[in-house]
């Protein structure tokens, strides 16, 4: 990591700590205060893919673990298959945002490519270049029905955009990066960085609970 700031990334580490992990297992409900519906079967709630991974929405992510040690970097996929149905055309309330468990990747298609990230004035490699993590086809139905069961619980009718993402994870950095944050290598101007010890996690599933209104 850069040897320019060892303060400011003392400083950093200390606030990661009080920070709660993102993307927790299980539904966050639009409204804490509402009432959730009553549970219902899960085989009776429908699943609408989002058909694919558009200009609007956020593909990259990271978040920060571990106080600040370990970096877990997220990449969207889309499941959708040809021919997947869109919602039906109804009135719905959105009962809240679901995301599942981890699920295994498939090893055939997922890769590493090196650990190294290099941007001059923004043009070069971002750290989610590095890697392809896709969903095993033999966990497909399982972590679908994971989905259903959160929105089951919740009272919900449906689940729409449904997708996944992808994750890789690693522990602190090291190289140069004309940057304002010293616990990730991300800079518009110049970044040249190792990712330490970069390896491939596995996929979770997310979508949007919803309750018809008729």
């Amino acid at each position: 990591m850069s040897r320019a700031w060892p303060l400011l990334l003392a400083a950093s580490l200390l606030a990661a700590c009080s920070t709660t992990p993102p993307w927790r297992p299980g539904i966050a409900l639009e409204d804490e205060r509402a009432q959730r519906g009553h549970p219902r079967d899960p085989a009776a709630v429908e699943v609408f893919f989002k058909p694919e991974i558009g200009v609007g929405d956020e593909v990259d992510h990271e978040r920060l673990f571990m106080c600040g040690s370990t970096t877990v970097l997220r990449r969207a996929f889309a499941l959708a298959a040809p021919g997947t149905p869109a919602p039906p055309d109804r009135d719905w309330e959105v009962v809240g945002t679901i995301t599942t468990e981890e699920f295994p990747r498939d090893e055939r298609t997922s890769v590493l490519e090196g650990d190294t990230t290099f941007k001059v004035f923004g043009i070069g490699t971002e750290p989610w270049e590095l890697f392809e993590v896709g969903l095993d086809p033999r966990f497909r139905e399982p972590a679908l029905r994971r989905l259903r069961a959160y929105a089951a619980h919740a009272g919900a009718d449906a689940v729409i955009d449904a997708y996944a993402t992808g994750e890789a994870e690693h522990h602190m950095w090291i190289g140069s990066s004309l940057g304002f944050d010293a616990q990730t290598p991300h800079s518009p101007l110049y970044t040249n960085a190792r990712l330490i010890q970069l390896r491939l996690r596995d996929v979770r599933l997310h979508g949007t609970a919803i309750r018809y209104v008729d």
